[in-house]
C-alpha cells in the first residue's frame, strides 16, 4: 500500500505541467540592493519538464536558480551570491512580479515586469 501511494505521488509530481505564463524574461529593480545587484533580468525557462532559470545582473553576471517552485502564483527559488544563499519569493500577477530577496543584511524588496517579445 505504501509503495502504491509513493508511486502515485511521484507520478503526479512528474506530471505537473509547467505554468507557461511565468516563462520568459522579467526586468527587475531592487532599489535597496547593493550597487551592481539593484537591477537586471530574471530569466525563467523550462528544462526537463520543470522550471529553471537565472538572474542576469546589469553588469552581465549570471546566477542560476536552485530549487525552483511555483505554487498558486508564488515563485520561490534560491541563488548564490558572494558565497551566500539568497532565498527569493515573489508573487506573480499577470505581467508583474513583486517579491523579496532574503539576504544576510535583511529582506530586500524588488519588482519586475515581464518583457514582451517583439514578433
Amino acid at each position: 500500500m505504501t509503495l502504491a501511494l509513493l508511486a502515485t505521488t511521484v507520478f503526479n509530481a512528474a506530471a505537473t505541467p509547467v505554468n507557461k505564463s511565468v516563462l520568459g524574461e522579467w526586468k527587475f529593480e531592487s532599489p535597496y540592493a547593493p550597487y551592481g545587484y539593484e537591477k537586471g533580468v530574471i530569466v525563467i525557462h523550462e528544462k526537463d519538464d520543470a522550471l529553471a532559470g537565472e538572474i542576469k545582473f546589469a553588469d552581465g553576471t549570471k546566477v542560476p536558480f536552485k530549487d525552483v517552485k511555483i505554487e498558486e502564483n508564488v515563485l520561490k527559488f534560491e541563488i548564490t551570491v558572494d558565497y551566500y544563499t539568497i532565498a527569493i519569493k515573489a508573487t506573480i500577477e499577470g505581467n508583474n512580479m513583486k517579491g523579496t530577496a532574503a539576504t544576510p543584511e535583511g529582506d530586500l524588496p524588488f519588482e519586475a515586469t515581464k518583457v514582451e517579445k517583439a514578433e
